[in-house]
């Protein structure tokens, strides 16, 4: 992903209106957003410290020093040695806070206020920075960081759009491979090997075929359980593009559906069709919500449709805000949503159909181009 300084100056600008001096950044898809360090390793921490009056600080581990060789990072680089077997949480010891206050110390900011990432922190990693710098204030800045990141540069954008090329190449396996007998998990490997020999990323990748009802948990995953030919079978295929997520689901039915089953299968599938047709800027999330929940008929009971109905993707697969009746924000163009309106009705099964949405001055642009008439 290629990094722009302009995301600096937007934390910049967000930082002087809560007077913040300094940011302590904790979340690897956060270090990742304002250095363009991608960190692969999920046990081994890293952070950055950025101030406005200084290089961005980057925080990595001894054992990581060699994946920047190639890497297009803004930072300086400090290091700190690591072991899995250290007994902090998330193996985020010593040596790790050790670095990042050094770090604030040489850029003579540990009598400033810090910006940190509250809902990131363990109680002991916050009262560690407190009697390390007694004489610092310390404010959240999570939410902030959150709002930065809501509206999507072209390199972002781009790199969506190549995860949803990668999660297309899934969903065709998917429909060639998924067949009455076949176990979830055997078919969900299939697929995604399919998709690692496109190029998604191991963090991002699952394919998840899921028979009968239990598609409307959120992240189920695939068992062992026989695919029937009575039942709806849910293709949730994510994938990861340059640490970029995205997400397509369609739902098949490899026998004679049910009248029953047809109703419900169309219901969902409306419900996508009227999003897709009223968004727009500066509708609010739960407008959006509310006029999905109107349109798509009273054949179903209002909770049919479980919610949030979608929510906005990038670094992570489930990105504030999100779309439900209780969200007060609103779509901006430059957004980046996945709407994935899921059905349940017990008796029935569960259906789910998702697909990835820019937002633009006019509307909303579908970023994939597979059919969702599957049945």
């Amino acid at each position: 992903m290629q990094f722009t300084p302009q995301r600096l100056d937007r934390v910049y600008r967000s930082m002087r209106r809560d007077e913040i001096d300094a940011l302590v950044i904790t979340r690897r898809q956060d270090v990742q957003y304002l250095t363009g360090y991608r960190c692969t390793g999920q046990r081994i921490p890293v952070a950055c410290i950025i101030s406005e009056n200084n290089q961005p600080q980057l925080i990595i581990s001894e054992f990581r020093e060699d994946t920047l060789v190639g890497e297009s990072i803004l930072a300086k680089v400090h290091t700190f040695s690591s072991s899995l077997s250290d007994d902090w949480y998330r193996a985020q010891g010593h040596s790790y806070w050790n670095a990042i206050i050094g770090a604030i110390k040489e850029l003579n900011l540990s009598k400033k206020m810090i910006g940190l990432q509250f809902d990131w922190l363990s109680v002991r990693e916050l009262d560690t920075l407190k009697s390390s710098l007694p004489d610092a204030g310390f404010r959240d800045f999570s939410q902030n960081i959150w709002k930065i990141r809501y509206i999507k540069e072209p390199s972002e954008i781009d790199a969506i759009r190549q995860a949803v090329n990668v999660a297309e190449i899934g969903v065709r396996t998917a429909l060639e491979t998924v067949a009455s007998g076949k176990s979830e998990d055997q078919a969900s490997l299939e697929i995604e090997s399919a998709m690692r020999v496109a190029g998604g990323q191991q963090r991002g990748i699952r394919a998840a075929v899921l028979s009968g009802d239990r598609a409307r948990y959120p992240f189920a995953m695939p068992g062992p359980h026989r695919i029937r030919t009575e039942d709806f079978v849910v293709l949730d295929i994510t994938v990861s593009h340059s640490g970029y997520f995205a997400e397509i689901a369609r739902t098949l039915h490899l026998g004679q559906p049910t009248d029953q089953q047809r109703k419900l299968f169309d219901y969902v599938l409306n419900a996508m069709k009227i999003a897709e047709k009223v968004m727009q800027p500066e509708l609010t999330f739960e407008d959006l919500t509310k006029q999905i929940m109107k349109k798509s008929g009273k054949i179903f009971p209002f909770n049919t449709l479980i919610q949030p109905l979608g929510s906005s993707i990038g670094l992570d697969l489930r990105e504030p805000p999100y779309i439900t009746l209780e969200s007060q924000f609103s779509l901006k163009e430059g957004m980046v949503f996945t709407l994935h309106p899921t059905g349940f009705v017990s008796g029935v099964g569960a259906v789910k159909i998702a697909d990835v949405f820019l937002v633009t001055s006019e509307g909303v642009e579908n970023l994939a181009s597979l059919d969702r008439e599957t049945m």
